[in-house]
């Protein structure tokens, strides 16, 4: 009878345990909402489907001078500057590039035309330069890396931004050469697109996150991630590009565990100024290292993502990544490896090496496309990337 009645006073036991109820749910609420509120953080993963230099080849103003000689011309130049005859040379390159690979008459006269003895490509300064068209157009991709704007000794526009002053030092080395050439901007330069399109095989998939704190929808501060997978990417039905939302692990190894604080404005990420590694592949380059990395992506409607990341990278670590192969990626790419040495020495714009004043890093943007993907901590770091059916079963 009593529980029936709620009427009477506060003071009624009914009231008194019905606000006592009361209570306690607002109380019990109360960390629910706490955790409501933390979930609001909002967490994008992207796995890169393409990365390559970021080379603005337009066809019109980019290389008014010219592009650089095709393998076989500057070999003929360079085999006679060292002394061979003319008939020498054209009997050695008669088959060029033919196959047979070292047995060719051909492969010991580029391989030692410096001094006659020494392999060019790992002593580039036993010949003198041999000289590289460099880029002299008006734009470029990438960042006004020394901070000085118009004022920066670069004169190139960012062509989407408009931002002036961009460093990109290796656009300018190699952005005439034939085959690191991308038409119409923003393409792919061939041998670029082609070396990552084999590594994406072999090598481990790179995951991008980003996080959000009050979620997609709102402007502020984010947390930008770049880490290796365990697995390798999974490629789409077409074979050009990664499949989109696909489960890849993380791997914790630390070399290639990137944590850089970044803004959100509309759809387009951005990051402050830091340092920035990546461990890629001797067959492109040995690792990916940038100081005073910059980056910007867009997030497009569809989840996909375009972007350039670009730093002061060791230009020696770039040669390294050319010259490995040797004979085989100079003819192939039509790069003459030697003035590339000289080139990249020349247009190194930081770090200066304290005992000889001359600058260790050189200015450089890349291009990134990446695709949604979902990406969960490591589960079994004994993993390794030797089945091709690997990433389906990691969902």
């Amino acid at each position: 009878m009593l529980l029936m009645n709620e009427g009477g006073p506060a003071s009624h036991p009914v009231r008194r345990l019905r606000r006592s109820l009361l209570v306690s749910i607002a109380a019990a609420a109360l960390p629910m909402m706490a955790f409501g509120a933390a979930s609001a953080a909002e967490t994008k993963s992207f796995v890169v489907s393409y990365f390559y230099d970021a080379n603005f080849s337009d066809g019109k103003t980019d290389c008014p001078n010219g592009l650089n000689l095709s393998a076989i011309d500057f070999y003929r130049r360079d085999l006679a500057k060292a002394g061979h005859s003319h008939d020498e040379i054209e009997a050695a390159l008669k088959d060029f590039p033919g196959e047979g690979g070292l047995k060719q008459p051909w492969v010991p006269l580029v391989v030692t035309r410096g001094n006659g003895k020494d392999n060019v490509y790992a002593h580039p300064e036993t010949m003198a330069d041999p000289g590289m068209i460099e880029v002299s157009g008006k734009y470029s991709y990438g960042f006004n890396l020394d901070g000085k704007g118009a004022d920066s000794p670069s004169k190139f526009e960012e062509p989407d931004t408009h931002e002036q002053g961009v460093n990109n030092g290796l656009y300018k080395v190699e952005g005439c050469i034939r085959s690191y050439r991308g038409l119409p901007p923003p393409g792919r330069p061939s041998l670029p697109e082609n070396l990552w399109d084999v590594l994406r095989d072999v090598m481990p998939a790179w995951i991008i996150g980003v996080t959000a704190p009050d979620g997609f929808g709102k402007d502020g501060d984010v947390t930008v991630t770049f880490d290796r997978a365990l697995e390798r990417i999974t490629r789409d039905a077409s074979g050009a590009a990664a499949q989109a939302d696909m489960t890849y692990q993380i791997d914790p190894d630390p070399r290639s565990h990137n944590v850089l604080k970044g803004h959100l404005k509309g759809n387009v990420v951005t990051i402050d100024p830091a340092d920035f590694n990546m461990v890629l592949d001797p067959y492109l380059q040995p690792e990916i290292r940038f100081a005073k990395t910059h980056l910007r992506l867009t997030i497009a409607a569809d989840g996909t993502v375009r972007g350039v990341v670009g730093g002061y990278q060791p230009w020696a670590t770039v040669y390294y990544g050319f010259a490995d192969q040797g004979h085989i990626k100079e003819y192939a790419g039509s790069i003459n490896l030697p003035a590339l040495y000289y080139a990249l020495k020349r247009n190194a714009d930081y770090d200066p090496d304290p005992k000889t004043g001359e600058n260790r890093q050189i200015s450089s943007a890349y291009l990134i496309e990446a695709v949604p993907a979902f990406a969960v901590p490591a589960t079994n770091r004994t993993a390794q990337v030797t089945d091709t059916d690997s990433n389906s079963k990691a969902r």
